[in-house]
């Protein structure tokens, strides 16, 4: 595993030349943005501690407030609560917090309350700085919590080193119960990239977080390079409390570069000033997919490349990804699969690194082949930092509180079909409408999506209802009746029996009465079976002998 490290080099002077954290005090509905701000919620009540929001117009409000350039207010001390899910579709997002670590920073708490911010728009080409993700920089012990961002789409081509959908930048904050989706590209290189933030640095904390985000590295110079992850790009100028623990990535990392270093949790973590950084601790996290691939596959590792190592409990793919062949001669260290963690032997002078060998990653984690194994989900549980609650979700194991990502209660689905499959099919006009309707039951669907699934269990029952019966065949019956006609009535003593028969014959029975059917056909034919001829006239025969 080797790359170049020009422009990593690059970030952590302009981290540095700012000025460092140890000077700052450490029934749901959706509302769609119209495109506008609004800072009434705030201006009119200064003094508050406390803000609630309901419209996407005072999420934008918020922007312009941390992001004005004569009264920038930072919400230090001050904590904000989303009261409902926001749909930003339609109109370009600008991040909360558009400046640095020292200037134009998020240092509130924004509390989701689990809420949806949906469809973040972001599309920026151009030399000029600006961010990228729903915040731009959260510094000073800002902290977000319980959100959600569903189905980003952010281009990130500006001329800043950072990009995240949930924050570009985190320093000195904490991230916990969040989680991302969408796309995030960055296609000018020379960028930190990640799906849930860009860049962390000093004693941020990233906990209980997941991510199904796309995150895309398009630019293929040796002079630009990115440096990309699943969950956070980049973290640099660490402090002993740094962490990411207790998360999770489940979407897809690609990458064009041969020198970008890429991983499923954390692309990298460089520390080299005075030497005593203690680098970042990552803790019972999974990586939950193989989508993850580089132009050079050697410099992808499954959870983090780190100059130290302080990696436990984590939870990896044995395997690469199909199609990508680790071949021995090329790859001697890699053993047929990324690495998991590459411990970074670093030159400074010539701008490389490469991964120690003799460095056993075995002490970091476990590489397995099933995620929704029980094993996987007991261990994450077993150790779990408090306040996280692992639980079984689609495909891998996720939090208690992620609706999105476990699976729906399929318990009323199942009942019907039970009911739906006790039936004889073989009864009945339509039964197709029920197979249909049990064929249409998508197994994938989200606790967030129940109400589908409850629609689902719905039109199978309500098939099953209008199922109509095949009419009872009666073939029996006309055959007996057309018998009965047949014959001529003056023959017998008594035909009454037979017109009572035929006359008591019921039409329009279904195939369930078939024997009430088979009855009627039976008395014809019983009615038919007991007739009695009349006597044959003697009075001839009578008058002959008297004369005789």
């Amino acid at each position: 595993m080797k790359k170049k490290i020009l422009s990593l080099l690059l970030a952590l002077c302009f981290v540095m030349a700012l000025v460092p954290m140890t000077a700052f005090a450490e029934g749901t509905s959706v509302d769609n943005w119209d495109g506008t701000a609004d800072t009434s919620w705030y201006t009119d009540h200064k003094t508050d501690t406390e803000y609630h929001f309901t419209t996407a117009e005072q999420l934008a409000g918020l922007a312009q407030l941390v992001n004005d350039k004569t009264a920038s207010v930072s919400f230090e001390g001050k904590t904000i609560y989303l009261d409902n899910d926001l749909d930003l579709s339609g109109s370009q997002w600008t991040p909360i917090g558009d400046g640095s670590n020292h200037v134009r920073f998020f240092a509130g708490t924004f509390n989701g309350q689990h809420h949806k911010i949906m469809n973040l728009n972001h599309h920026y080409t151009g030399n000029e700085v600006v961010r990228n993700g729903l915040f731009g920089v959260v510094s000073d012990g800002g902290t977000l919590k319980n959100l959600l961002v569903i189905d980003a789409d952010i281009d990130s081509n500006d001329g800043s080193l950072i990009a995240g959908i949930l924050a570009d930048w985190v320093n000195g904050g904490t991230v916990e119960n969040c989680y991302t989706s969408g796309k995030i590209e960055n296609n000018v290189g020379s960028k930190f990239v990640g799906g849930l933030i860009g860049q962390c640095t000093w004693s941020t904390q990233v906990k209980g977080c997941g991510s199904d985000a796309k995150v895309i590295s398009t630019e293929s110079n040796e002079d630009d390079v990115d440096t990309v992850g699943g969950l956070i790009g980049q973290w640099e100028n660490s402090a002993d409390s740094s962490s990411i623990t207790d998360c999770w990535f489940g979407g897809s990392v690609s990458c064009n570069n041969i020198y970008s270093a890429v991983g499923g949790i954390l692309g990298a973590n460089f520390e080299n000033f005075s030497g005593n950084k203690p680098g970042v601790i990552i803790k019972n996290c999974i990586v939950a997919t193989k989508n993850i691939t580089c132009a050079e596959p050697g410099n992808i590792t499954w959870i983090t490349a780190v100059v130290k190592t302080h990696v436990t409990d984590c939870i990896w793919p044995d395997t690469p990804p199909d199609g990508v062949t680790l071949d021995e001669e090329k790859y001697p260290d890699n053993k047929g699969n990324y690495f998991a963690v590459a411990k970074l032997v670093v030159d400074w002078d010539a701008g490389t690194a490469s991964a120690d060998p003799t460095f056993d990653q075995s002490s970091c984690g476990t590489a397995v082949s099933n995620f929704t194994s029980a094993d996987i989900l007991a261990s994450l549980q077993t150790n779990a930092g408090a306040g996280v609650e692992w639980v079984a979700g689609i495909g891998h194991p996720t939090f208690v509180w992620d609706d999105n990502n476990i699976p729906a209660d399929y318990t009323a689905v199942d009942a019907a079909i039970a009911r739906a499959t006790a039936l004889d099919s073989s009864l009945y006009t339509n039964y197709s409408a029920v197979k249909d309707s049990i064929n249409s039951v998508d197994r994938a669907k989200s606790k967030a999506q129940q109400t589908e699934v409850d629609a689902m269990a719905k039109a199978i029952e309500d098939a099953i209802a209008a199922l109509q019966y095949k009419d009872a065949d009666y073939t029996k019956v006309d055959a007996a009746i057309a018998k009965a006609n047949a014959l001529n009535k003056d023959n017998y003593k008594d035909f009454t029996g037979v017109e009572a028969a035929v006359k008591a014959v019921v039409r329009g029975k279904n195939i369930t009465e078939q024997t009430e059917v088979d009855a009627m056909a039976k008395a014809i034919e019983d009615a038919i079976a007991a007739l009695q001829y009349k006597d044959a006239d003697y009075t001839k025969v009578d008058a002959a002998i008297a004369k005789a």
